[in-house]
């Protein structure tokens, strides 16, 4: 796959954690709380295999922001990984504010830092298909 292509993926993870992120405000609004936990799951997961596929991205193409980057990835994981453990002790009323936070937080690594790495690649990738 190219870097161009890659990033077409990612774009396209973009918009699949901006659906679940939609679905688990509307929840949070409802106090859907099993409907919470299920997509907590999911954005976890899905989060996951979207920072492997940037970080084999911006290995690919030596993106010189790429420790920090990485670091914003560790950093979000590491928040909605304890967040979803807390849910498993159904302490739902403490982590509606963690929530809303990582919700935040993702959106604005998608706005800067994943819109910066984009940016890198268009303009040191090469002509499309190459």
């Amino acid at each position: 796959m190219t870097p161009r292509e890659q990033v077409d993926a990612i774009v396209r993870d973009h918009a699949e954690i901006a659906d679940l992120v939609a679905r688990l405000r509307s929840a949070l609004e409802g106090g859907d709380h099993q409907e919470m936990k299920s997509l907590l799951m999911a954005l976890e997961m899905v989060e996951a295999k979207h920072y492997a596929s940037e970080e084999a991205l911006m290995r690919a193409v030596a993106y010189d922001q790429a420790d920090a980057h990485r670091a914003e990835h560790a950093k979000m994981l590491d928040t909605l990984k304890r967040l979803n453990e807390v849910l498993v002790w159904e302490n739902l009323g403490a982590i509606g504010p963690q929530v809303v936070a990582h919700i935040e937080a993702a959106l604005e690594h998608m706005i800067d830092a994943d819109q910066a790495l984009n940016r890198f690649v268009s303009a040191n990738a090469g002509p499309a298909g190459a």
